[in-house]
């Protein structure tokens, strides 16, 4: 008698945008977090700061409704606001990480390939 193993399906997690509150996998948000050691807003691409975050859709139209609504601050449980300067910054940051994040989706590895007669000198 064999026994047939069923396969779990992994369970994406979903998450929800601080500025519009769509609900979404959580690879294709980008998550903001006050980076402890550094005491300062940062993008964390990675998902490897230790720090409470805050998800949002890597859109420009979502960050100017999250300066507009002033939620960054409540979603990481500031007990200050957000400077301009702060958020001027940050803007700086988020736009990068849209670039690299449409650049190589999902972490996957860039493929480059060349042509063996373009490699003889």
């Amino acid at each position: 008698m064999t026994q047939t193993k069923r396969q779990k399906e992994k369970k994406e997690p979903i998450r929800t945008c601080i500025a519009t509150r769509e609900k979404c996998p959580k690879k294709d948000l980008v998550r903001i977090v006050l980076d402890p050691e550094t005491n300062k807003l940062e993008v964390d691409l990675r998902n490897k700061i230790r720090a409470r975050g805050a998800n949002l859709l890597p859109t420009l139209e979502a960050f100017e409704l999250m300066e507009k609504k002033k939620v960054l601050r409540r979603a990481l449980k500031l007990d200050r606001a957000i400077t301009q300067d702060e958020y001027k910054e940050l803007r700086e940051k988020f736009i990068e990480a849209i670039e690299e994040k449409n650049f190589r989706p999902n972490n996957k590895p860039v493929k480059v390939r060349v042509k063996n007669n373009t490699l003889t000198t």
